[in-house]
């Protein structure tokens, strides 16, 4: 399946920012001395003919390189950019982690403490395996709590019949299902077993002792900052509920049809749709993979996680908790609480996570370049799916990931690199420049409204997008990625710039979502945290 119809057929002619090596469009402020980092993305979008990657690099507290590969839209030969949002798949978890962190940081949650006591009261019932009330939040974050979807169904994102027929498909509803009615696998403890419905117990404990439901806590938590939406949500997988701040979704070549969860579309549904759309949903997939956010979004998470980039998400010992390597009875290595830690470097580690659902793939790595030495970040949101070769091995850490640190390794000099302006994130003239660029102008118009009183209509001239005013005799307008003001009553031959789309976009998607939610949020520019 493809969104074309929700992209429009806005635009005859796109005016992407391409480098002279790239065969695919490429979308991002230019810099020369990442050439190699195109190269690897380039060649990686053509090896496994996938549609586009969004990638963005980070050291210390900045943000030095961020670029879009390929295609948005294939179909309307939309470019991607870094600045869209993508489906996390199992990105999700780490995300979720840090939630139940913050709350043990509280003294809200113990990790070593029955994971079934914080829910009971949801669960109404008795589980029929009495282990199942043994199970530590622990064990949850680190997948030895007792299921093994080798040998038991993990069926999250999917659906069940309750006892009328009714189907269940929210996350918390489907969870209920399963541990009220399931045996382990194995003794909670006893070995590692990753699935997802651990994780959906975890958002269940979580949005229970808030209060508030896990993505709205995710984004109070990040909040809008330079670069970032700060917004974190639970997605949509009907396609005319899926936004423009999206990519269209491909599934694997050659993947075929099947009949959607019921009561994702409305009557009559369709017999069969793509698996992005429809096959699962991301209300059920929750906190173990239904979240979505950009790169710069979780890049900023990353950073503010690991202490790199203020204010601090949790204190030093919650993360030192969350960041040490777990003992697990049957040896396996690597799990941190929530999130992969590498030993690198013998006194230090990596951190790491991949995520993959039918339409995406996902994943970042923290590591160190030299004994003791700050980490470089690199995250990779691709919109896309591919069969598993015949070897079995469908390694996006081991394909992309690893090779652009690699790539950056390379760069003379990156650690001393800036911060990246915000020019040209979003592709321009594109049906994505043209949904934020509503958005803008609308909270422009909620939060100025001396200067821009009325709602008048979109036009389209010379490049701009704009929207005149004429009590005031203002245009404000959009083009190439910046904003323009207009006064032509002051000075008709200046036309004034007022930075980039993505400066603004912060807060005015904060200020639109509380909007949405019924909330008063923080509006104008002297929130931004600079």
């Amino acid at each position: 399946m493809t969104l074309c119809a929700r992209w429009g057929g806005l635009l005859a002619g796109l005016a992407w920012v391409m480098q002279a090596h790239a065969a695919l469009p490429q979308v991002g402020p230019v810099d020369v001395d990442f050439a190699g980092v195109d190269q690897v993305a380039q060649t990686y979008l053509s090896t496994y003919n996938m549609p586009g990657v969004s990638v963005v690099v980070a050291y210390r507290d900045r943000i030095i390189y961020a670029q879009g590969y390929g295609y948005a839209d294939r179909e309307q030969a939309i470019p991607t950019s870094p600045w869209l949002e993508y489906r996390l798949a199992s990105v999700s978890k780490p995300l979720t982690a840090t939630a139940v962190m913050r709350l043990y940081e509280q003294g809200k949650v113990q990790l070593d403490a029955p994971a079934w006591n914080y829910v009971a009261a949801f669960m109404g019932a008795e589980p029929k395996d009495p282990r199942v009330k043994q199970v530590t939040v622990r064990q949850l974050l680190t997948h030895s709590w007792g299921l093994d979807r080798a040998t038991a169904q993990d069926p999250m994102g999917s659906w069940y019949p309750d006892a009328n027929g009714k189907p269940l498909t929210s996350s918390r509803d489907v969870l209920r299902h399963v541990l009220l009615g399931m045996t382990l696998s194995f003794n909670p403890g006893a070995r590692y077993a990753y699935n997802n419905t651990g994780f959906c117990w975890l958002q269940l404990i979580v949005e229970t002792l808030d209060g508030r439901p896990l993505d709205t806590q995710l984004t109070a938590m990040l909040g809008p900052e330079p670069l970032s939406q700060g917004r974190v949500r639970i997605g949509e997988v009907n396609p005319t509920k899926v936004t423009l701040a999206e990519p269209t979704y491909y599934d694997k070549e050659g993947a075929s049809l099947g009949p959607p969860v019921p009561g994702v579309y409305g009557a009559p549904a369709p017999a069969l749709v793509a698996a992005p759309y429809g096959g699962y949903t991301l209300q059920g997939y929750g906190g173990a993979g239904g979240l979505i956010a950009s790169p710069f979004t979780v890049t900023r998470w990353l950073q503010r996680l690991i202490g790199l980039r203020p204010p601090a998400l949790l204190q030093p010992a919650t993360v030192a908790t969350m960041l040490t390597e777990q003992p697990l009875a049957d040896g396996t290595r690597y799990a941190g609480l929530g999130i992969e830690v590498i030993p690198a470097y013998q006194s230090d580690q990596s951190l790491t996570y991949t995520g993959s659902i039918s339409g995406t793939r996902t994943a970042f790595i923290a590591t160190p370049r030299a004994p003791g030495g700050p980490k470089l970040l690199v995250v990779a949101f691709i919109n896309g799916s591919r069969a598993v070769p015949n070897n079995g091995v469908d390694n996006i850490g081991a394909e992309l990931l690893t090779p652009l640190v690699f790539a950056v390794d390379k760069v003379k000099g990156y650690g001393t690199k800036p911060e990246i302006t915000g020019e040209r994130l979003i592709a321009t003239p594109s049906a994505t420049d043209a949904y934020y660029s509503d958005l803008l102008f609308n909270w422009a118009q909620r939060t100025f409204s001396d200067l821009f009183p009325t709602n008048p209509p979109t036009q389209a001239t010379d490049g701009y997008l704009y929207r005149y005013y004429s009590s005031s005799g203002i245009y404000v307008g959009t083009k190439e990625g910046r904003v323009w003001l207009y006064i032509p009553s002051i000075n008709p031959a200046e036309i004034i710039s007022k930075g980039a789309m993505v400066d603004h976009l912060p807060l005015a998607i904060q200020e639109t979502d509380a909007l949405k939610q019924g909330q008063r949020a923080p509006s104008g520019p002297s929130q931004a945290r600079r």
